[in-house]
């Protein structure tokens, strides 16, 4: 797609007029299943990218921001900007490419944006993946998906990656082994920096405390344990809950739902 040259007005996918002549190659969908962490740099391109991690979770640099998302999320990314892409796991992802003019209504396209990933543009995901599917019901899965997204409401409860090297370092390390339960002095002192500077460090590059990323952190990770099945006791203390109930309470303030009523969700 790259070597085509495009249009630098971006028009809205819905409005082309020459819609009838678009084919496979102006919305290619791919998908790459891993087996381990697998990091593709840093590099640009000029289509805009859809990248979602149906199965496992994987971490973005774009635009300032660095993400770590699991299967809740799609990511947005606009034509020629700069983004890291890194898949911290085994799994899926599914990354769909746009010809530079093709891109949902609205002035938000023009930044990367992480979005709600509901059922059917899940399942649209998918179906655009499958390679047998003639230009016709291209067509229309593309529309609809598009249509979908320009109403898709953001995630702003991603996982922020503090920039800070300090800070970096104790997210890291916390991403790795969740039931890590060193305290923020304790990582301070580890680093030879004081515990303000961390505080600080935390709150300034990812919006809250470093207690209330530490949570986030090991509820996503309980995310993909109760994916694969794993029951409630076998998670909790996987991800630093000594009671399951203290787990169940820290799941439902995240998330507004039981793991439970999650892994349910995910059998249907």
């Amino acid at each position: 797609m790259s070597t085509i040259e495009y249009s630098t007005r971006p028009k809205s996918l819905l409005a082309l007029p020459d819609s009838r002549g678009r084919t496979f190659k102006d919305f290619q969908v791919y998908t790459n299943v891993v087996d381990g962490v697998t990091a593709y740099g840093a590099h640009r391109h000029p289509e805009h990218q859809i990248a979602w991690m149906s199965e496992g979770t994987m971490q973005i640099a774009a635009g300032g921001n660095v993400w770590h998302l699991h299967s809740e999320h799609l990511v947005w990314l606009p034509g020629t900007v700069l983004h890291d892409m890194t898949l911290l796991t085994e799994g899926c992802m599914i990354a769909a490419y746009a010809r530079p003019d093709l891109r949902p209504a609205g002035p938000r396209w023009t930044q990367p944006l992480v979005l709600e990933v509901d059922a059917l543009s899940a399942q649209l995901l998918r179906h655009l993946a499958d390679r047998t599917i003639d230009d016709a019901r291209r067509l229309m899965s593309q529309e609809l998906l598009y249509d979908i997204l320009a109403a898709a409401p953001e995630r702003h409860d991603v996982l922020a990656v503090p920039r800070n090297a300090a800070a970096s370092s104790v997210s890291a390390r916390i991403l790795a082994d969740p039931a890590d339960s060193r305290t923020l002095g304790e990582w301070a002192g580890e680093l030879g920096v004081s515990s303000k500077t961390l505080m600080r460090a935390f709150v300034a590059d990812t919006g809250i405390t470093f207690g209330q990323w530490r949570t986030r952190a090991r509820m996503y990770a309980s995310l993909e344990m109760l994916a694969r099945g794993e029951g409630v006791n076998d998670v909790a203390p996987q991800v630093g809950y000594r009671t399951s109930s203290g787990f169940i309470a820290a799941f439902r303030e995240t998330f507004g739902t039981t793991p439970a009523r999650y892994g349910g969700k995910l059998m249907r």
